[in-house]
């Protein structure tokens, strides 16, 4: 049942992440799931966020072609949080989402910067 729970909560929050910005929809250029949290990268204002959904917190650490790399970390008390970052407007970026204290990690993906 816990993990319909966490299905549901994020089926729901892949649904309106779109809405959760002033109002305005956003389309998620990626989207990576553990069972434990949601995260992604939105180039439209170059934002990275992620949702944790239970006790401990949740990490989303990416890395671009072009040598920039940074984090966003969050608790279910940040839901979600959001980091804002500035970005080319050209090239890749690559994220990976780790949620602790499972030390459960999606596999390394990467996403075109802009498309």
């Amino acid at each position: 049942m816990k993990s319909l729970a966490r299905w549901l909560t994020a089926s729901t929050t892949a649904l309106t992440l779109g809405l959760a910005m002033s109002g305005t929809a956003y389309a998620e250029d990626l989207v990576v799931s553990t069972g434990y949290a949601n995260g992604g990268f939105v180039s439209y204002g170059d934002k990275v966020w992620v949702e944790h959904f239970e006790s401990g917190y949740s990490t989303m650490s990416w890395y671009t072609d072009y040598g920039r790399s940074g984090s966003c970390t969050g608790t279910a008390l940040d839901v979600p949080k959001w980091c804002n970052y500035d970005m080319r407007e050209t090239g890749r970026i690559t994220l990976r989402l780790c949620s602790y204290p499972a030390r459960e990690c999606t596999e390394p993906t990467t996403v075109r910067i802009g498309d």
